[in-house]
């Protein structure tokens, strides 16, 4: 099952209980809401990777929640629930960068192949070529070599998706640290954590490739970053 995760606001409670049932099969995680107050408080916690926003909400309509949220972020793919008769405020709405809007009642072969669609381009969008032939898949956060999966602990995947914010960037150390043991108490020690969780990573992925790969550089003024 891919490991995106997706906001699912919708104000008819069977609709949503129905499209959520669907929605389960293809992402990790589905958060409802029943209305766009609930889906923005929900939004700024989760930091969901897609949203599907009805149109029409209470408290906060869906194309006023999306303009909120690109103010900040520009990114995450948009897709409107909408009637027919909703047409017009999807005009206004073409500066949001909608992904996709949808118009209700909505057919499951039509909803079916929007998110393989969805999934499909948010996994190729999300392709970092790094040195050494391996590759970062952001949407899924998975490290790959010569097409096959590197098995990586959660603080691994933590560390390159901070390298990858963006890549080619140096981080530095405090950042690094303070994100990967964000569940401790820094202290003096956390220095030489990172730089052994450096080296753990180095030697999988050179046991992985069969010879020495240095995918992490490190300066003493800077940080770290990824090569590429």
């Amino acid at each position: 099952m891919p490991k995106l995760t997706i906001l699912y606001a919708e104000d008819d409670q069977v609709t949503r209980e129905n499209y959520a049932l669907v929605l389960e099969q293809y992402f990790r995680k589905v958060y409802t809401t029943k209305d766009g107050k609930e889906a923005l408080v929900l939004y700024y916690k989760e930091k969901p990777d897609v949203l599907l926003l009805d149109i029409n909400m209470p408290y906060i309509d869906g194309l006023e929640m999306v303009k909120t949220i690109r103010e900040e972020d520009s990114e995450t793919p948009v897709m409107i629930l909408t009637a027919h008769s909703d047409k017009e405020k999807l005009l206004k709405a073409i500066p949001l960068g909608l992904t996709k809007y949808l118009v209700k009642p909505i057919k499951d072969d039509i909803f079916r192949k929007t998110m393989h669609e969805l999934i499909a381009r948010i996994k190729t969008k999300g392709l970092i070529h790094l040195k050494n032939s391996f590759i970062w898949n952001q949407g899924y956060t998975e490290l790959s070599y010569q097409g096959t999966l590197v098995k990586l602990s959660q603080k691994e995947k933590l560390l390159i998706g901070l390298l990858t914010s963006p890549v080619e960037h140096f981080v530095s150390q405090e950042r690094l640290i303070e994100n990967i043991w964000h569940d401790e108490e820094i202290d003096k020690t956390h220095p030489n954590k990172l730089s052994q969780l450096i080296y753990r990573l180095h030697a999988k992925l050179s046991e992985k490739a069969g010879r020495k790969i240095v995918l992490i550089e490190n300066s003493y003024a800077l940080g770290y970053r990824l090569l590429i």
